[in-house]
């Protein structure tokens, strides 16, 4: 196990290097998503921020002209559409019968997966643990028992996925379930930490 999760950073080291301009870009995705989602129902967006501070990694805002409805969960939803679909997409190009060429499957499997499903945990995380007041407040009210174990459910769902996207990405370079296992533990625990610790 120790073995592939070496070999697994070894691998991974440009997309590490480029993890926090990367991180910026993201955010800068997640705003534009939610602007996306106001443009489209006719509204207009008033401020957006996409630079992390220390109390947001971005945020945006908007106004809607009198008499016009929207939908304000779907304002506030449309990121994890995005990224949800990003998933999908990344799973749709693991079909391939040849396989990628290393630098092309990890560029998926780390900006396709891995890093939409982060920013999903990091709203879920505080959301679900704090009660958070971010976008699934908006758009879901108060945390409650229920949503735990949705969230468990769909959690366990996203981490089988991702391992079959591994080994057919991957193929014969892909990690073990051990290892990827470990991985997985390592960076829910660094979400909860990180996200838990900016909000106490």
């Amino acid at each position: 196990m120790l073995k592939d999760i070496v070999s697994f950073f070894k691998g991974h080291w440009p997309h590490i290097i480029i993890a926090i301009p990367a991180a910026i870009a993201f955010t800068a995705v997640h705003e534009l998503a939610h602007c996306a989602a106001v443009w489209v129902q006719g509204g207009s967006v008033t401020k957006f921020v996409w630079l992390p501070s220390g109390t947001h990694w971005g945020y945006m805002r908007y106004s809607f002209p009198p008499g016009v409805s929207h939908n304000a969960t779907t304002v506030s939803l449309s990121p994890y559409a995005l990224w949800v679909s990003s998933c999908l997409f990344a799973g749709l190009l693991s079909l391939r019968r040849c396989k990628w060429p290393f630098w092309f499957a990890s560029t998926v499997f780390v900006w396709l997966f891995i890093a939409p499903l982060t920013d999903i945990a990091n709203t879920a995380v505080p959301y679900l643990l704090l009660n958070a007041d971010n976008d699934f407040r908006d758009a879901f009210g108060p945390t409650r028992p229920f949503f735990m174990v949705v969230a468990g459910i769909g959690g366990f769902a996203a981490a089988a996925y991702g391992h079959l996207l591994c080994k057919r990405l991957y193929r014969e370079r892909a990690i073990g379930l051990p290892a990827y296992s470990a991985l997985g533990g390592i960076a829910l625990i660094a979400v909860v930490a990180l996200t838990t610790m900016r909000l106490i």
